[in-house]
């Protein structure tokens, strides 16, 4: 049987992370949009590539703040959401891994979500997600910090990092 290789398009790259895109994209094109959500009397509105990016530093920010380090595990429990979005890449600016968690897992699918993947904080959408995660966590000696969308987690951890 032959055997050939194709060489790559184009190379990796030696540093940088999933994060980058923002930041680039904020760069090349800050007036861009690149997302969509609702404000608060429920109309939809644009947010730009450099609106976008300042938020996503923001939260890192006070990611930072609140202790969570690069390498560190944090746990995503939401239904897809612009703050699902806005955490994710301000976990991965600051080098941490995000492990999604179902909005709909039971308390024993959560514990041992949580505990497998070493998980030392936990962002969670409303209360009934906090509740879960408070059910078990007892048995999650890794788990130091729990913030919750809809109880302002996004403007806490926004001041704490100012």
């Amino acid at each position: 049987m032959r055997e050939f290789t194709v060489r790559p398009l184009d190379a990796a790259p030696l540093f940088g992370g999933l994060a980058d895109a923002v930041f680039d994209h904020a760069a090349h094109d800050p007036a861009h949009v690149v997302l969509g959500r609702k404000d608060p009397a429920g109309r939809w509105r644009d947010v730009s590539a450099a609106e976008f990016c300042d938020e996503v530093l923001a939260l890192a920010k006070g990611l930072l703040a609140s202790g969570v380090r690069f390498g560190d595990r944090v746990a995503l429990m939401s239904r897809t959401r612009y703050e699902w979005t806005l955490f994710d890449f301000a976990i991965w600016t600051v080098g941490a891994q995000s492990v999604p968690v179902y909005p709909t897992a039971s308390a024993e699918q959560v514990l041992w979500t949580l505990y497998d993947a070493e998980v030392s904080a936990c962002v969670v959408e409303h209360e009934d997600h906090a509740m879960t995660v408070g059910s078990v966590i007892d048995r999650l000696p890794l788990l130091k910090r729990l913030w919750q969308v809809d109880a302002g987690a996004v403007g806490q951890l926004v001041e704490s990092g100012a």
